[in-house]
């Protein structure tokens, strides 16, 4: 072979092999093009995941705060309407009780009562329903306070209007008005007695002559209990109706406004 032919055979082996490198250099930088996008993809999808998780932390947060947020104005709410709804029974009983003259008017006082206990006995309900169970039990004692002050009210109103109608038949039977009244302290004192064991024979004598007196000055018998029950219905150890107002508004307060935890 002449020098010419080797040359040529000699350039084209050069050449393969510049071929052969350039396509083996061309193909790692590939893989590198390609994991360096896969890690850039993978770093930008972690990001992304991050971001994503973030916001959705961050609508979870608010979503849970607006909920808190309405809870408390439900509760809220429901706390005011049960204290309206008490000061309005036990304002006007003593209003309306306190200007009631005879039985008649006594009366219909009691059947318009009837309405206020029954709406502060269903805000009273909300109340429990919501809670929590301090809150429901302040609102349990100050809705049994409430009753007893309008109770109480409305025993002092019928003792006034019995005792208008006993005065009104002395005009008539004087005897028998003034000898009631000397029997009444007697028959106030054993009254709780009435029915037991420990009732004494001489109660029972002290009522039957007051039956036949109220019977004799045509005043009716029913008027009896009236004047001698106490006038202190409810148990000693309950709460004044002060203590358990500012019992109920104090654990509604703790409530509507818990402490902030200590910090660590």
């Amino acid at each position: 072979m002449d020098l010419e032919g080797i040359g040529a055979l000699a350039a084209a082996g050069v050449a393969g092999v510049g071929i052969a490198a350039t396509l083996i250099g061309g193909r790692w930088q590939l893989r590198g093009a390609l994991r360096g996008a896969e890690e850039t993809a993978r770093a930008g999808l972690a990001q992304a995941d991050a971001s994503y998780r973030a916001a959705l932390d961050s609508v979870r947060a608010q979503g849970r705060n607006e909920h808190l947020q309405w809870r408390r104005g439900v509760q809220r709410d429901a706390y005011a309407g049960f204290l309206q709804s008490v000061l309005s029974c036990t304002g006007r009983a003593k209003e309306d009780f306190m200007r009631a003259s005879g039985q008649a008017e006594t009366l219909a006082v009691v059947t318009a009562m009837k309405a206020l206990e029954t709406d502060m006995s269903h805000r009273a309900w909300v109340v429990r329903l919501e809670g929590p169970d301090e809150v429901a039990e302040a609102a349990a004692t100050l809705q049994q306070s409430a009753k007893m002050v309008a109770l109480i009210e409305e025993i002092q109103a019928r003792r006034m209007a019995a005792m208008h109608e006993l005065n009104a038949r002395g005009r008539t039977h004087r005897r028998e008005v003034t000898r009631i009244y000397e029997l009444l302290p007697v028959a106030e004192g054993f009254w709780r007695t009435i029915g037991t064991s420990a009732m004494e024979g001489s109660s029972e004598d002290v009522l039957r002559e007051l039956r036949q007196l109220f019977s004799t000055c045509g005043v009716p018998g029913g008027m009896l209990a009236t004047l001698c029950q106490p006038s202190e219905p409810g148990p000693e150890d309950m709460p004044t109706f002060h203590d358990a107002i500012n019992s109920f508004i104090r654990a509604a307060r703790e409530a509507l406004h818990p402490a902030e935890p200590p910090a660590p």
